[in-house]
């Protein structure tokens, strides 16, 4: 049997104890993570009968090797990168909206929802992507995931511009999004590698979540004025292929940052060097094609049905993700059905919206600093309690938008009051964002790319379907009470950010993946690694290697 360790030896030295890793906790939830880890583990016992000693390697704190300790620099470099990539997918799902009525004469579209399916299939792309994109990234790693997939995306946008008739180009259009889709669910994940610290992770996000506001209000406007100039509609996806091709050479220079995949390369180097007791803690895992089918593929299927967080943030989101792309269908409906606008001027009205959501973070700014206050001062500040406020308060903001755009987009009004109404929407919409998008991410930790998949996949249902009706609803009911109908819905989804906090609590013990977490964390897996993280560690030595003694015992 393993020999018993010492608790207090085990914090100092970051020793892993076989058996707290088969404990009766790794064992009773019916979690597949858990018991894969428990399997491979078992596996490894059984496969090195004749030694029983294997040093586990982990990060120490201040080594150079750990995303979290990269020089500001590179850190900035990848995230930029990730914002630029995010950007680009962003920009390249509303493409289409300003040119739709030339795509439409051009190719002899009979019907207007049969060229709307340039954007709807484009964000259903963004369901399909996710799927694999988000978990293979938890597995292989963040870089090879998103080169194969932004190249993916590049070559299917190129095919649209060349694209002889209609049915092509849905069907391109389709494959282009569904390479799209990885910088939305990868990035986040990125950039919860490489920032530890909340709150600069929190303004990292709050970046991300505005400029993915910028893509899709800009498209329209570039999109109306190039399609109907004599360049013609297909230079509007020549003009995208150049900006992602740019975008494409920095993405090849960056470097793996997912921490398990690193371990995993430093203890196949070591081996190679002589070492061959060296193992990572991914080794202890199954790594198989049936594991990857089982487990990983399926785990943001499982967390949205099975996670309160992920279910409750993926529905607000998917219901205003769903609301913006539908406003590519209503804007026309009120900026040249009422006010008599062209097509190219009638995209200008979302610039408020991409305002707005710029706005937002100046709020994140101000919340933070009065965060910090309140750590100055002593208090113990939860996650819920950083991040969730300003979802509390963005959430009425955005339903105030919906209400005023509806109720004022009437042709004895000026028109600049309903677009004024953009910039309140475009704050409310990025603030939800940035504010669920980081709650997420601190709280779902290594398995918060599936989280954010499961997310993206949700809306990206909604974005793809809400255009398909927009018509018909805006000329059943009308524009004030079509918009009304929205903000009503959304009314009824503020509740959401003030339940995660009034019960946060029993969130958090009935989530079993936040359960696991804290278990890998007991038994020597995801301990904090940076010099601030583990100033308060009574670490005594530099060790980066974690022992696992164990014999070959049957009780195994």
């Amino acid at each position: 049997m393993a020999r018993e360790l010492d608790p207090e030896r085990l914090e100092q030295v970051s020793t892993l104890d076989i058996h707290r890793v088969q404990s009766a906790r790794l064992r009773g939830e019916g979690l597949p993570e858990k018991d894969e880890l428990r399997e491979g583990i078992e596996r490894k016992i059984e496969a090195d009968a004749g030694h029983t000693t294997k040093r586990v390697i982990s990060f120490t704190p201040g080594d150079p090797e750990n995303p979290h300790n990269w020089s500001a620099r590179k850190k900035w470099f990848i995230t930029t990168t990730g914002i630029i990539a995010v950007t680009n997918s962003t920009f390249a799902s509303s493409l289409p909206s300003g040119a739709m009525s030339v795509i439409q004469q051009d190719l002899n579209v009979t019907h207007t929802e049969v060229t709307i399916l340039t954007i709807s299939l484009f964000l259903l792309g963004y369901v399909i992507g996710p799927i694999a994109f988000a978990p293979f990234s938890e597995f292989y790693g963040r870089r090879s995931v998103s080169i194969i997939a932004f190249g993916w995306f590049v070559v299917g946008t190129i095919c649209c511009a060349v694209s002889p008739n209609i049915a092509s180009l849905l069907v391109f259009r389709f494959l282009a999004g569904v390479g799209a889709s990885a910088p939305m669910s990868v990035t986040g994940g990125q950039f919860a590698d490489i920032w530890p610290d909340a709150e600069e992770r929190g303004r990292i996000m709050a970046i991300f979540s505005a400029v993915t506001m910028v893509g899709p209000t800009l498209s329209p406007v570039i999109g109306g004025f190039i399609s109907n100039s004599r360049l013609g509609w297909r230079m509007v996806f020549y003009v995208d292929v150049i900006i992602s091709g740019l975008s494409f050479i920095p993405l090849l220079f960056c470097p793996e940052t997912f921490a398990p995949v690193l371990l995993l390369r430093k203890a196949q180097r070591l081996r190679a060097q002589g070492d061959s007791e060296v193992i990572a803690p991914l080794e202890l895992e199954d790594r198989s094609l049936k594991s990857a089918l089982k487990t990983t593929l399926t785990r943001p299927f499982r967390m949205f049905w099975n996670e309160s967080i992920v279910l409750l943030v993926s529905l607000y989101l998917s219901l205003i993700y769903g609301t913006f792309y539908l406003f590519f269908q209503s804007y026309p409906i009120i900026y040249q059905g009422i006010y008599g606008f062209g097509p190219g001027i009638s995209g200008l009205p979302f610039i408020p919206v991409g305002l707005g959501a710029g706005f937002s973070f100046v709020g994140v700014i101000l919340w933070d600093r009065h965060i910090k206050r309140r750590e100055d001062e002593g208090l113990k500040i939860t996650s819920e309690y950083r991040r969730l406020p300003l979802a509390c308060i963005a959430g009425p903001i955005y339903v105030a938008s919906m209400f005023w755009q509806g109720w004022s987009a009437r042709a004895d009004v000026h028109w600049s009051v309903s677009v004024i109404a953009g910039a309140p929407f475009g704050f409310g919409f990025s603030m939800l964002f940035i504010s669920f998008l980081n709650y997420v991410t601190d709280f779902y930790e290594i398995y918060a790319a599936s989280a954010l998949a499961a997310c993206s996949m949700c809306r990206s249902l909604f974005g793809a379907s809400f255009p398909l009706f927009a018509r018909h609803m805006y000329k059943g009911l009308g524009v004030p009470w079509a918009s009304s109908l929205l903000g009503f819905l959304a009314l009824g989804m503020c509740v959401c950010p003030f339940l995660f906090l009034r019960y946060s609590d029993t969130v958090r013990s009935r989530s079993k993946f936040h359960q696991f977490l804290q278990e890998r964390k007991e038994i020597g897996f995801d301990r904090p690694t940076t010099p601030d993280e583990d100033s308060d560690s009574k670490s005594t030595g530099s060790t980066d290697e974690k022992e696992m003694e164990v014999e070959n015992d049957k009780e195994l």
